[in-house]
């Protein structure tokens, strides 16, 4: 995801460059993550991004692993997986300013608070900024993205209001290709993916099945309004009304989407990975324990998934592949 979403304003940022009198909004574009195969590979060819139409393009990136390089950016936005938020961001925080926003357009709960305790650095914090996105897009092979789905990503901060930064930074994401709407609701936002996740995901991973099978398996379909219906009452005990009819179908429309064959979770236990399950279902149950709110059926996945992954992970406990780290932009984003 970080890889398509830096391919696509970069591609848009040269291409504004080239016009005659133009003055882009964006003057940098880095791809910052921690040295891999994937990001050597960027670097000494560019990418090859596989477009939903099957058009294959190569992209050059600016890419780095030096934190260093990050100094100076005006938006940091974050797509690693939720448990690598603190190993991939601590290293930022001598190199981000005050005025410096870090939006984080991952999944779960808790990254935003994460964000704000490692990227503390001399009682100075840059902001932070929460987001959702319903783009996809997978990684092939090291330098190989496909991107799978077209979606809208919304954006907002801690308090609920629209201010001039937030509504710029939507329309430059925009106005480079990233369909971005900037909301005031953005909590809502996030709990209304999370509850789709917390259906989807692990159901489809448990049951080794294509995302299509919970709308065709009446046990799987069941599972998941279960599982949503959780949610939405853990969501109202934290003042977050949600509509379980509505998610239900949100979902539904989702696992139909031929561009959606597989959810993450299905793949990182497949691969031996490691999940996001703590960061969905765990958070799902946390709350629920907050506040004293049953969560029966969240629980159960949360035990299962860990199980599984514990059973199916090499032995040193971290995933083959490891944290795939941080997006940076500068200056002013699958199930």
């Amino acid at each position: 995801m970080g890889s398509l979403l830096a391919a696509r304003l970069t591609v848009s940022m040269k291409s504004l460059a080239a016009e005659p009198g133009a003055t882009p909004e964006l003057q940098r574009v880095l791809l910052y993550g921690r040295a891999s195969e994937h990001l050597e590979t960027i670097r000494k060819h560019g990418l090859e991004l596989t477009e939903r139409d099957g058009q294959v393009t190569r992209v050059r990136l600016d890419v780095s692993s030096n934190p260093a390089d990050v100094a100076g950016s005006d938006v940091v936005i974050v797509l690693v997986k939720a448990w690598a938020t603190a190993e991939a961001c601590a290293p930022l925080a001598p190199y981000l300013d005050r005025q410096a926003v870090v939006l984080t357009l991952q999944n779960g709960l808790g990254n935003a608070h994460t964000l704000r305790e490692v990227l503390t650095y001399k009682s100075v914090r840059p902001h932070i900024w929460m987001g959702v996105t319903t783009q996809a897009a997978i990684r092939t092979a090291p330098g190989k993205v496909t991107h799978t789905t077209d979606g809208l990503t919304a954006i907002g901060r801690r308090t609920p209001s629209i201010n001039d930064r937030l509504a710029s930074l939507a329309t430059t994401l925009r106005d480079n290709g990233w369909r971005t709407s900037a909301v005031a609701d953005i909590h809502r936002w996030v709990w209304r993916k999370l509850a789709v996740n917390c259906a989807l995901n692990p159901t489809t991973a448990l049951a080794a099945v294509p995302t299509r099978a919970v709308v065709n398996d009446p046990n799987l379909l069941q599972a998941a309004r279960d599982i949503i219906e959780e949610v939405v009452a853990v969501a109202a005990s934290e003042g977050v009304r949600l509509n379980a009819e509505t998610l239900l179908e949100t979902m539904e429309n989702f696992a139909a989407s031929t561009a959606n064959p597989y959810t993450s979770m299905y793949v990182d236990l497949e691969q031996g990975l490691r999940t996001e399950i703590d960061a969905i279902n765990g958070a799902v149950v946390r709350h629920a324990r907050r506040h004293n709110v049953p969560a029966p059926n969240n629980l159960m996945m949360l035990r299962l998934v860990s199980a599984h992954e514990a059973g199916h992970r090499p032995e040193s406990g971290q995933s083959k592949e490891g944290p795939s780290y941080t997006r940076g932009i500068h200056p002013t984003p699958t199930v």
